[in-house]
């Protein structure tokens, strides 16, 4: 398959500039400089034409981010985006432009994404008037044609976004990324704000556009039972970095790193109706102090002290299927110093 999207070792870093005053107290030793927050560390992702990859993780370890990055709507620190084999970043400004309307986002909460002073008409039908797509007495048949693609009444097209649903407005949302001729994109969250069984109606709605118009997906969740339907691949993601990437059968049937099955281990289940379930034990660090070596040593039950100093690699255990751990390392295996709890989970790990 023809790669849509590569993200090749990007990190996105948040500082706060100081104003004179603080300025002024930072040289005098009266204040210390703004924080810096580490929001992508130095992320490896592919997605190609056609699929989709669900992006999981925790709040705050940076999912959104790099849908933001993906979209253009964030330059990376370091790093870079290619889209269809050209860097986002050096594209000349028609070229630019043309890259920015073939990638959409669909944010989570249609509420604060929509304007609220606009009809729903002037919402869709905006954009393809701007660039020039669609000629402006074309354009309310094409809000009309939008609005039925995602299941709403066309006759409601001089409605404000108060006047809808939570779902509704999310159809809104999705006609307004469509109405550009979108080949990619980016889902952030976008079902999270929703009612489970409105949840359901939206899944099918983005399987259904995929079908028909070809789309590729990154749909950011945290909510591995919908990603597991939705998605044909699956990163997981821990404070900014990439910690497991396979196939979606794949990660949910023989998870690698410890993080991923301590995520899977805890979703509900029929067969587990008795058993009580919690979290991941510990707290994810903050993103401004990040841990040295593996970040989520602090919170694994397999750590070892190789684990405190060097970062894992991503690397492929079996064909496609790519995990950060130290435990695949076949030198780890060989360590005198393992504990019973490590080698019980190279045990089930069952690497070479």
């Amino acid at each position: 398959m023809i790669e849509m999207i590569r993200v090749e070792g990007v990190t996105k870093l948040f500082r706060r500039e100081p104003d004179l005053a603080e300025r002024l107290a930072i040289r005098a030793g009266l204040a210390k400089p703004p924080a810096t927050v580490h929001a992508l560390d130095g992320v490896d992702l592919t997605v190609k034409r056609g699929e989709v990859v669900g992006l999981v993780g925790e709040s705050g370890c940076g999912k959104s981010t790099l849908g933001r990055v993906v979209a253009g709507m964030l330059p990376p620190t370091a790093g870079r985006v290619l889209n269809q084999g050209r860097d986002i970043a050096t594209l000349r400004r028609a070229e630019a432009r043309g890259a920015r309307l073939a990638t959409q986002i669909i944010f989570q909460d249609p509420m604060s994404s929509l304007n609220p002073r606009k009809r729903v008409a002037e919402i869709i039908g905006e954009a393809p008037r701007v660039h020039g797509l669609v000629p402006a007495a074309e354009v309310p048949a094409r809000v009309a044609e939008l609005m039925a693609r995602v299941g709403l009444d066309p006759s409601f097209a001089d409605r404000y976004p108060h006047q809808f649903s939570g779902g509704q407005r999310q159809r809104i949302g999705i006609a307004r990324a469509l109405a550009v001729n979108p080949e990619f994109l980016v889902c952030d969250e976008s079902i999270a704000a929703l009612d489970v069984s409105i949840q359901a109606q939206v899944i099918n709605l983005f399987m259904e556009l995929r079908r028909e118009l070809g789309l590729t997906l990154l749909f950011i969740s945290h909510d591995l039972s919908v990603v597991r339907h939705i998605s044909d691949r699956v990163v997981i993601m821990y404070l900014g970095r990439v910690v497991e990437e396979a196939p979606a059968d794949a990660v949910f049937a023989a998870p690698n790193h410890p993080y991923t099955q301590a995520l899977l281990e805890e979703i509900p289940r029929l067969d587990r109706r008795r058993r009580a379930f919690s979290t991941v034990k510990g707290e994810i660090p903050s993103p401004v102090n990040p841990p040295p070596g593996c970040h989520f040593h602090p919170r694994c039950p397999f750590a070892m002290e190789v684990c405190t100093r060097v970062r894992p690699a991503l690397a492929e255990i079996v064909p496609a299927h790519r995990s950060a751990c130290h435990l695949n390392d076949p030198q780890a295996r060989m360590s005198p110093r393992l504990g019973s709890a490590q080698q019980e989970q190279l045990q089930r790990q069952g690497t070479p």
